[in-house]
């Protein structure tokens, strides 16, 4: 009876002290992972049906979606699922997803050259090679090359990134 009473003791202990370990996961990330959102840049952006036709109702500006099914139009723009059959037209808003990381960023010339969500060249910013920023969101120019924000509508191309370290987001 001893026996069994101490051995009780001794794998509640163990089970005790392995429960008392702090686990924790971090999910790694892909630059096309899913999880898109929409940040409405028209004031308002109209939505529309899976059939392209206006419905009547619009998002307010700056405000942010998340998206679900993306359609492709036959006249090069896409629509963005962000309701029961309610779609963004692409060109009144952009794509991001959410990807927390820090990025260091280099380019042989000395200076990173920076860009706004319309993938204009800034004239009037730049940023110096080898250093490092916060990223929080990633965005996509049409042929799919992505760009990490560095600040309020700054972003940078990941060509000019030779390093990263991802953070866990909560």
């Amino acid at each position: 009876m001893k026996k069994k009473t101490i051995l009780c003791m001794i794998v509640s202990l163990i089970l005790l002290g392995f429960s008392s370990f702090d686990y924790s996961t971090a999910k790694a990330e892909s630059v096309t992972q899913s999880g898109y959102y929409a940040d409405i840049t028209a004031d308002p952006a109209q939505l529309y049906s899976s059939t392209g036709s206006s419905l009547g109702k619009s998002l307010p500006y700056k405000s942010n979606w998340k998206v679900g099914k993306i359609l492709d139009e036959t006249n090069g723009t896409e629509l963005y699922r962000v309701g029961s059959d309610e779609y963004l037209n692409s060109k009144q808003c952009y794509l991001y997803q959410k990807r927390v990381e820090v990025i260091e960023v280099s380019d042989s010339s000395g200076e990173v050259p920076v860009y706004n969500h319309n993938f204009d060249e800034s004239t009037e910013v730049a940023l110096k090679s080898n250093t490092y920023w916060y990223s929080d969101t990633v965005i996509y120019n049409s042929s799919g090359m992505p760009f990490a924000r560095v600040a309020t509508d700054e972003y940078v191309p990941f060509y000019e990134v030779t390093s990263e370290s991802f953070t866990q987001a909560f």
